[in-house]
């Protein structure tokens, strides 16, 4: 089923990115549940601190169906590239009680829940503000086990994505940026069209603006948010999410390794896409001083060549580097 989202001329000039420390608590505690969003997470599950967090995950648990509704007030409205999990838990607890008791209804009363979905709801309705705490309290557990060891190398990624795309809006337009978000998304007249797994319905959100917000835990799927209060909000998989978690010792020839040493050998192999180096850094598990001046080196031998795009700058393997490495 389809999903088309009607822009106006004023739209397509007031596109803003954001980025949400709690989309992504949230989304983590679903990938918990969801094996087939897990692929490129493993490193991630490993290491997270499951059992700190079991009792915070249950009550978050029959808020975030497989299908159905999830309350919207759960994840605060994006201000931008720069909210912290502070100012999001601080919007959550500031929900009106009324609102609280309405979605959870909502959701009670939504089509595609389970039945243990609509038990846990109906024990949060009778006391909106004590749920409403536990609620709050559950998030902020979740950000601390889930999510905030990992927060540095999650926000780099969002970062280095939102710098991608702003700096390629302004080189090559709107059409050029809103077709690379995702093979599922199309741009037509107009008309923000979204394939697959959501439902059938188009909506006309003419004058209110476009937030695009790359995530990390939403992987593989898009988000489209059209209800007020919140803007229109195309939620993408970011860039890169394959290489946040270390893979593994990345292969390089030993012969390689011999010539320039290993560091740089599996620098060089790491280069097979245009790269940030606090990517790379964890790509091949050195520190920022080290990966900087190993790359120093690279270029100086004609092997990489970088160029800044927005706040970082980018790597990649020269013709002479490849033929090096033997490909």
């Amino acid at each position: 089923m389809a999903l088309d989202l009607r822009l106006g001329a004023v739209d397509v000039t007031a596109i803003r990115f954001a980025r949400s420390p709690m989309w992504e608590t949230i989304q983590a505690a679903r990938t918990m549940r969801e094996p087939r969003r897990q692929v490129h997470h493993l490193h991630w599950l490993r290491a997270v601190d499951t059992a700190a967090c079991a009792d915070a995950l249950r009550t978050l648990e029959p808020l975030l169906p497989k299908h159905g509704y999830q309350p919207d007030f759960l994840v605060p409205i994006p201000a931008g590239p720069t909210t912290t999990i502070d100012d999001d838990l601080a919007a959550v607890a500031a929900t009106p009680l009324d609102v609280v008791a309405a979605e959870l209804e909502r959701a009670l009363t939504a089509p595609g829940s389970s039945e243990a979905v609509r038990d846990g709801l109906r024990a949060l309705l009778p006391d909106p503000a004590a749920s409403l705490e536990r609620i709050v309290a559950a998030q902020r557990a979740c950000w601390e086990h889930l999510v905030r060891p990992h927060w540095t190398a999650i926000d780099d990624l969002l970062a280095s994505d939102i710098a991608h795309r702003a700096a390629r809006l302004a080189a090559d337009g709107l059409a050029a940026v809103l077709a690379g978000l995702h093979p599922s998304i199309t741009w037509a007249d107009g008309v923000l069209a979204f394939s697959g797994r959501h439902h059938g319905r188009s909506a006309d959100v003419r004058g209110r603006g476009l937030v695009l917000m790359p995530t990390v835990f939403t992987w593989p799927d898009t988000v489209a948010v059209t209800d007020p209060p919140w803007q229109p909000t195309v939620v993408y998989p970011a860039r890169g999410v394959g290489t946040l978690w270390p893979p593994g010792q990345v292969r390089t020839p030993d012969a390689l390794a011999a010539l320039i040493g290993a560091s740089r050998a599996r620098l060089l192999a790491a280069l097979d896409e245009e790269t940030s180096t606090s990517v790379l850094a964890r790509r091949v598990g050195l520190g920022l001083p080290s990966t900087s001046e190993h790359l120093r080196v690279l270029r100086a031998a004609g092997l990489a060549v970088a160029r800044r795009a927005g706040r970082e700058v980018r790597h990649r393997r020269t013709a002479l580097g490849s033929a090096l490495l033997g490909g």
